[in-house]
């Protein structure tokens, strides 16, 4: 379900007006897609001469920034990509926001993505200019190619440079999703650091699914990775799933998927659902979300189908309290250690059913 060598490095990025000349100092706002895309982002850029300033992590400041310019029917991702956004202002040259039209042959990204360079613009009179990369699966090879190499031309006239740094980019990006796939954090996995797993081996299993940025993004899920591993359980995300386990199960399903990112969303979880991979679900989706609700409408009946694993969905907007959030993580980690104890006791002979 990635995009192809080729493809992916053609969107890179598009110069979107005339005011910046030659920017040196580029922003990446730390929100949405950055959990996904950001390392090969940062080897293209950088390769060309360009600096990389991160926003950072999502505090209080930042999302209570992107709350007060953006749309109230706007879910909570977008609203805190607006803080990230914001963040950046008086720091950079030009912000990268790459416009996500579809990156698969028919299906489509979400309605956010693809105005999202237009929206940020709009939140402030005083935000830099936007390089805007558009990534079409619909169109050609060549008119991608286009695109990355205007990206090119901002820092360079050299289109050898430029194809050295795609390369590079595309180099960088397979190996951060082999680190994801090994149960990298992804902050680590950036950096190539050594950072903790999401699973060790411990006895508990659990599959935490939902988008980069809802799963990854410590503030607004507070922190429920590192929750989770502090109560001595394994964690399964999407990008550890093999990509067969994926498209076979999709192909199960009596329709084809619309949107690209539930497509990976909704196969990482029905895997794990009909191969018993993990003892229990933690659906994160984000109020307010179309493609989010409709896709967990269709996994919630395909998991019941399939056997009925123990899910807990957790539904997040800038509401959301943190004990109670805490307290349903708890309760539902206790009710997989009941019933995964009296499976095991079942197994050793203790229990004698009826």
């Amino acid at each position: 379900m990635e995009m192809g060598a080729g493809i992916i490095l053609a969107g890179i990025g598009e110069r979107q007006d005339g005011r910046c000349r030659k920017p040196r100092r580029i922003g990446v706002p730390s929100g949405l897609l950055y959990y996904k895309y950001f390392p090969l982002w940062k080897a293209f850029l950088e390769e060309l001469g360009a600096e990389v300033v991160e926003s950072g992590k999502t505090t209080r400041a930042i999302l209570s920034a992107g709350v007060s310019k953006a749309e109230n029917e706007s879910c909570l991702p977008v609203k805190v990509f607006y803080g990230h956004a914001l963040a950046l202002r008086g720091r950079v040259d030009a912000l990268f926001i790459p416009r996500l039209v579809s990156v698969e042959k028919r299906t489509h990204t979400c309605p956010k993505l693809l105005g999202l360079p237009d929206l940020v613009r709009a939140a402030a009179e005083d935000m830099p200019p936007i390089i805007c990369p558009t990534i079409d699966f619909h169109h050609s090879f060549w008119q991608n190619y286009r695109s990355v190499y205007k990206v090119g031309r901002l820092f360079t006239a050299d289109p050898l440079r430029i194809i050295r740094a795609g390369l590079k980019a595309w180099t960088r990006h397979l190996e951060y999703q082999k680190r994801l796939a090994e149960g990298w954090e992804p902050l680590a996995a950036m950096r190539g650091e050594a950072g903790g797993r999401l699973a060790e081996g411990r006895r508990l299993r659990i599959a935490v699914m939902g988008h980069h940025y809802n799963v990854f993004d410590t503030f607004t899920t507070m922190s429920l990775l590192e929750r989770l591993r502090g109560m001595g359980v394994d964690i399964i995300t999407q990008d550890m799933v093999p990509e067969e386990w994926k498209e076979r199960e999709l192909r199960r399903l009596p329709k084809q998927i619309y949107w690209n990112y539930e497509r990976e969303l909704a196969g990482a979880l029905l895997a794990c659902v009909s191969r018993r991979l993990v003892d229990g679900i933690i659906f994160v989706i984000s109020f307010a979300c179309g493609p989010d609700s409709m896709v967990h409408v269709l996994c919630e009946q395909e998991r019941k189908r399939l056997g009925g694993l123990p899910m807990l969905t957790l539904v997040i907007d800038e509401h959301t309290g943190e004990a109670g959030l805490i307290t349903r993580i708890e309760a539902f980690v206790d009710m997989l250690r009941r019933v995964h104890g009296r499976k095991g006791r079942e197994a050793d002979g203790e229990l004698v059913s009826a």
